[in-house]
């Protein structure tokens, strides 16, 4: 049986998939630069190594950083990298490059996700990994408040506890961003925040959300980073953070802070995302990446994750998890993003 879209563009699309994994057999091994979690990845994946017999390489490396080893490769013959986990803001640059093979052969690429925070894939990527922004509490020191769950409810929570509701600088992580730009939109009104040119009108109008976080000052904290925000959550200092569930859970896993903690997201809406796989076009191991991305994307494999991760899956086949909203909040495109941390430096940070 034949998978092939664009069978002219992937000798392999061109064979059986019994043929792909027997060649992928043969070559033994694959590397997958994954820029986060790498310990973590390097268990998780010993399931397709047992199934398949193919040795899982899994370096160090940043996530500017594997990009540029991909960049800086595409154009020899053969490549040291495989498959690659981005950013969907870095698809762009990558297709540029024609350092990404087509993938949309393979055969669970139908039940996948080719489309993330507006961004086609185009063939030549597909997402593996979902996450959503949100509310972290400690029910034991929530007591019987109510989640907030309008920015009028948040208000009440805010003025009922001073001080004890903290979100991170934007500059900082992407939990604490995720809040500023609810407030600022809802505040402000919605615009296409996906724009490559910014309105200077569009940005005067934030001035609105910038009066809440002024008129607010003095009753909430300010915290260093995402993890600073879920370490003073975890010692009582806070009650309530905007958080990632994926990274929460992350840490709930190795113990470095309370399994007690829990996450929501609030009707008010707060942004999801997610990362893309790519295999290489150079890739020295074709056969095996196409395997192994194929195995990433299945519907056990995205479950897999989330039972460990906490990611959200990205598979058709798979319900979403009860956290997950049923229509996600976009983050801001690149330009609106930029934008936005500017001007809290100009707003909050220096007022």
């Amino acid at each position: 049986m034949l998978y092939s879209t664009f069978a002219s563009a992937n000798p392999l699309a061109q064979q059986s998939w019994d043929q792909v994994v027997a060649q992928a057999k043969a070559e033994g091994t694959v590397t997958f630069n994954v820029w986060y979690l790498q310990p973590q990845w390097r268990s998780f994946v010993s399931d397709f190594e047992k199934k398949y017999g193919i040795k899982v390489r899994i370096p160090e490396g940043s996530i500017d950083g594997n990009m540029n080893k991909l960049l800086a490769e595409a154009r020899r013959e053969k490549g040291k990298m495989d498959v690659i986990a981005l950013s969907v803001a870095q698809l762009p640059i990558t297709r540029k490059a024609n350092a990404l093979a087509q993938v949309d052969w393979l055969p669970t690429y139908k039940d996948a996700l080719h489309e993330l925070q507006s961004v086609d894939t185009e063939g030549y990527a597909v997402a593996f990994w979902g996450n959503q922004t949100g509310m972290a509490y400690d029910p034991q020191q929530m007591g019987n408040q109510p989640l907030p769950q309008t920015l009028e409810d948040l208000q009440r929570f805010i003025d009922a506890n001073p001080k004890k509701f903290g979100y991170n600088d934007p500059n900082n992580g992407g939990a604490g961003e995720a809040f500023i730009q609810r407030i600022v939109t809802i505040s402000s009104a919605d615009f296409d925040a996906n724009a490559t040119q910014v309105d200077p009108a569009i940005v005067k109008n934030w001035s609105k959300g910038w009066q809440w976080f002024a008129s607010n000052k003095e009753k909430i904290t300010q915290t260093a980073s995402g993890a600073d925000s879920l370490t003073r959550l975890n010692d009582g200092e806070l009650l309530l953070v905007p958080a990632w569930e994926d990274h929460m859970m992350g840490l709930q896993k190795t113990g470095a802070i309370t399994g007690r903690l829990k996450f929501y997201v609030p009707k008010f809406g707060m942004p999801g995302g997610g990362n893309i796989a790519a295999i290489a076009a150079n890739s020295s191991h074709p056969a095996a990446s196409a395997v192994f991305l194929n195995w990433l994307v299945q519907a056990d494999t995205q479950q897999a994750l989330h039972a460990t991760f906490g990611s959200v899956p990205m598979n058709k086949q798979l319900k979403s998890p009860s956290t997950q909203p049923e229509s996600p909040t976009q983050f801001y495109g690149k330009e609106y993003s930029m934008q936005l941390r500017k001007e809290f430096v100009r707003q909050v940070t220096l007022q």
